[in-house]
């Protein structure tokens, strides 16, 4: 039996892509025959997929599609001739760009009327969370699971170091904010936050914001940045290479996710890997993939999260409890234990599948 992924695009440096990849590795080492077709990837993945053009299925393959957005893209999947297993990676709701961003606003939009329509035409679908195997549910999928996004510590600390990254390594308060630069992604509120905890707690303090930023709301942030006279606590770093996003994991003493939409959140669990204490707000997944790794904010003004990065950092025993915490979490996480969730899904898959085609 063959096992096909199929996605609308893939790119190395994605989680969804990513997550896609490492499925395959684990179905192959699974002993499954397996084939990725995209309709549009990156050339650094050339030798690994195929383009839509060339798919190719037999009435015995299962087909897994993973959904990230509304795309034209997801016609092709709701008229495939047969049911697929769907991968669900959570599409942010339409509000969250609405006024501000609207090409996201309709592709999210488009994306939510989508997955019904994907929906029925599924006999089994994954979410990285259970927060999104109950989006799932709510469409009208009657068997689901949560497969948890691949994580491998010794990917992220078998890198080496970047130099340029490693001069910040100051002796200031180095606070990381890692992630696309959305609106709903809070980076405004981060930068609030470091203005008043350099305001009345510290001057020595930076916030580094990581990750690609759409230019309209990069252009807010830069205005407000200006209008708290944040120049020099505030670094912009874009989109940077995997051993500079690890340097400054390693040099960092904090993570901040104020974010109000997370189907998983990776930079979480990235996190965890490089022992750093994570301040979240408590939004979509967030609290169930950070566990009792971090420290989940109630109250996320900028005074309360400057004085809970203050307090928890300054508490020994505070910080133990979160290592802890990290440990805990991170065996969750293990290859391990989502080679085995994997393998068990599959082998009841293919039950189904053989079963439904004889019916």
């Amino acid at each position: 039996m063959k096992i096909i992924q199929v996605a609308h695009a893939l790119h190395p440096t994605d989680a969804a892509s990513r997550q896609l990849l490492h499925m395959d590795e684990i179905l192959q080492e699974l002993g499954y025959e397996t084939a990725i077709y995209a309709h549009r990837a990156d050339e650094r993945l050339a030798d690994r997929v195929g383009r839509m053009g060339d798919f190719e299925a037999e009435p015995g393959n299962i087909v897994i599609y993973h959904m990230t957005t509304g795309t034209s893209f997801n016609r092709w999947v709701w008229n495939y001739p047969r049911k697929i297993v769907l991968f669900y990676h959570n599409i942010t709701p339409a509000r969250y760009f609405f006024g501000n961003a609207w090409g996201s606003w309709l592709k999210c939009l488009r994306g939510r009327h989508d997955l019904k329509k994907i929906a029925k035409n599924t006999f089994f679908a994954w979410g990285a969370s259970e927060y999104s195997r109950r989006e799932l549910e709510a469409v009208g999928v009657e068997r689901t699971a949560v497969l948890p996004i691949v994580v491998e510590p010794e990917t992220y600390t078998g890198r080496g170091e970047d130099e340029a990254v490693l001069r910040y390594q100051d002796g200031r308060l180095n606070l990381l904010v890692v992630g696309r630069g959305v609106p709903h992604k809070k980076q405004d509120e981060a930068i609030e936050a470091a203005a008043w905890y350099r305001d009345n707690i510290s001057k020595d303090i930076r916030l580094v914001i990581i990750g690609n930023i759409k230019p309209s709301y990069e252009k807010k942030l830069h205005a407000l940045v200006r209008k708290r006279g944040m120049e020099e606590n505030v670094l912009f770093a874009g989109q940077i290479s995997d051993e500079a996003l690890c340097t400054w994991y390693r040099i960092a003493d904090g993570l901040l996710c104020l974010s109000e939409h997370e189907g998983f959140c990776v930079p979480l669990v990235e996190a965890m890997i490089f022992g750093l204490p994570i301040f979240a707000k408590p939004a979509a997944a967030v609290p169930e993939t950070l566990g009792g790794a971090g420290v989940l904010l109630s109250d996320s003004s900028p005074a309360a999260v400057a004085m809970a990065v203050r307090q928890t950092l300054a508490d020994e025993l505070a910080l133990a409890r979160l290592k802890k915490g990290r440990a805990e979490r991170l065996s969750a996480f293990s290859f391990e234990r989502t080679k085995a969730k994997l393998d068990e899904d599959m082998r009841q898959i293919v039950r189904m599948w053989e079963k439904e085609r004889q019916a």
